[in-house]
């Protein structure tokens, strides 16, 4: 059947800045029969107010207000407010690109999820089709080679975004507000457990603004390795699903999270205590492909001086001097 009757939703939070262009990016050539739900996550500035002057604008717009409980909560209360055949999830600081609507209305498919390519404005277009035509795919062993740089280097099996989900197959799947990262992973993964096809729609039709407040490589945070093997389990049991062995998809998951973590020890400010930062630096220098990974990165870092702790903290696996001297950095620097 074609695609029709889409709920677009877009959680907000201090959003009053970007949510404008959000909403028109969606409403451009767009069919009279979408919703596009606006969830004000109890945002303390004009967010709100701007939620509900938008939904006064146009008949397709509906503002919703809840307390405050995370972009996972945000689309939860969308999914349940949602009528449409077809889920489309929009971050406020983002936008839909021209010519989704009708690149749809071509698009005939019994797949239960539609992905398609999306543009970062620090890193440039990022298209499925980069790795696979266009068209239909029964399970992810259909998807061969390109599954795993769709999970793990492109994000855009793992990412909310972007993509249709078909509602009927949702049910009542919600994403785990519980967890504060990863909770858009576990929510895709679960839902490709349930679903039938996936269909792989050629163009860009999603572009991602990254911000200083919402990027993640740019906040510290201590939760990479505990969020990874709470999805782990989930991945492994979809993979089997399909006919497909879990461990090389586990290897690079847990790799990818064990430099991702170290990135961030590293190369952000923070409030993370020292017994922390050891402890998370034991964690990755513990898995050996991660620490001969950050060897032969760090012998090619350009920041010859500063890399030198890093370089011995590695080498000899000395999480304690890591640690500290991450703190010392911070503290000068």
């Amino acid at each position: 059947m074609s695609i029709r009757n889409v709920s677009i939703i877009i959680p907000c939070y201090k959003a009053a800045a970007t949510l404008r262009r959000a909403a028109a990016s969606a409403l451009t050539d767009a069919p009279s029969d979408i919703e596009i739900l606006l969830v004000d996550d109890g945002s303390p500035d004009d967010t709100g107010a701007l939620c509900d002057e938008l939904a006064a604008a146009d008949p397709r717009i509906t503002a919703l207000h809840r307390e405050n409980g995370g972009a996972g909560a945000a689309r939860n209360t969308g999914l349940d407010a949602a009528s449409g055949e077809w889920v489309l999830f929009l971050d406020a600081d983002d936008a839909l690109l021209p010519g989704l609507w009708s690149a749809l209305d071509g698009v005939i498919t019994d797949a239960d999820m539609i992905l398609f390519g999306l543009t970062r404005v620090s890193t440039g277009d990022i298209q499925p089709t980069d790795y696979l035509p266009a068209g239909e795919y029964a399970d992810l062993a259909a998807l061969g080679g390109a599954l795993s740089p769709l999970l793990f280097d492109t994000g855009l099996l793992a990412a909310p975004y972007p993509k249709l989900f078909r509602r009927r197959t949702l049910g009542g799947l919600r994403f785990d507000d519980r967890l504060q990262i990863n909770e858009d992973v576990l929510f895709n993964i679960q839902f490709l457990q349930i679903s039938s096809a996936i269909y792989c729609l050629h163009g860009v039709y999603y572009k991602q603004y990254d911000t200083e407040s919402g990027s993640l490589s740019r906040r510290l945070r201590g939760d990479l390795l505990d969020a990874e093997r709470i999805t782990r389990p989930a991945l492994a049991a979809l993979l089997r699903k399909s006919g497909l062995d879990p461990a090389p998809y586990e290897h690079t998951s847990r790799l990818r999270a064990c430099l991702n973590q170290y990135g961030l020890l590293t190369g952000c400010r923070g409030d993370l205590p020292y017994a922390r930062r050891r402890a998370l630096f034991a964690e990755i220098l513990a898995d050996n492909d991660a620490r001969a990974a950050l060897q032969e990165r760090l012998r090619n870092d350009p920041n010859k001086l500063l890399a030198v702790p890093y370089r011995i903290g590695v080498a000899w696996n000395w999480p304690g001097m890591l640690a500290a001297y991450t703190l010392i950095k911070q503290r000068l620097l």
